[in-house]
C-alpha cells in the first residue's frame, strides 16, 4: 500500500466520522429524538450514581468508618539539626539554639541548700516561707498565738 493511498483512506475516514458527528449533533439539537432523550436519561442516571457515591463516603468519613486506601502518609515533622559544638540546648530547624533546664549547681544563701538552677526560685518560695503554702503557715501561726 503506497502513502499516498493511505493518506487518501485516512482522510475519507475522518470525513465519515465527521459527518456523524454531525449528525449526531443534530440530533441532539432536537430535544425530542431518541438520541437527545437516550443521553438526558444516561446523565440523570450518572448524576445520581456519583451523588449518592459522593454522599455514602462523606458520611462514613464522618462516621469513622471509612477504611485507609493504601499507605497512610504521615506528615513529616521537620527534624531538628544535630546539637553545634560548645553550644548547650537543642538547635531547632532554622538553626536556632534552645537551652535545655539550667542545671547549674546554686548554692542557698538562707539556708546553705544547694538546688538546681532551674528549681531555684521554687526553692526559696519554700525555704522564705513566702510561696504559696506560706499562706497556710501564716494562718496557723495566728491561730497559734490565739
Amino acid at each position: 500500500m503506497s502513502k499516498k493511498s493511505a493518506t487518501v483512506t485516512e482522510d475519507e475516514l475522518l470525513q465519515r466520522r465527521i459527518s456523524h458527528a454531525q449528525w449526531l449533533s443534530g440530533m441532539l439539537q432536537d430535544p425530542a429524538s431518541t438520541a437527545s432523550l437516550t443521553v438526558a436519561a444516561y446523565a440523570d442516571l450518572l448524576d445520581e450514581f456519583l451523588q449518592d457515591v459522593a454522599l455514602e463516603a462523606h458520611r462514613e468519613h464522618k462516621t469513622g468508618v471509612l477504611a485507609p486506601h493504601g499507605p497512610q502518609q504521615q506528615p513529616q515533622r521537620p527534624q531538628p539539626l544535630p546539637p553545634l559544638p560548645g553550644v548547650k540546648g537543642a538547635t531547632d530547624v532554622f538553626g536556632q539554639v534552645h537551652p535545655g533546664t539550667a542545671t547549674d549547681i546554686v548554692t542557698c544563701m538562707h539556708c546553705g541548700r544547694k538546688a538546681q538552677a532551674g528549681k531555684f526560685a521554687y526553692h526559696l518560695e519554700k525555704c522564705l516561707a513566702k510561696g504559696r503554702g506560706a499562706a497556710g503557715s501564716a494562718r496557723t501561726s495566728r491561730r497559734a498565738g490565739m
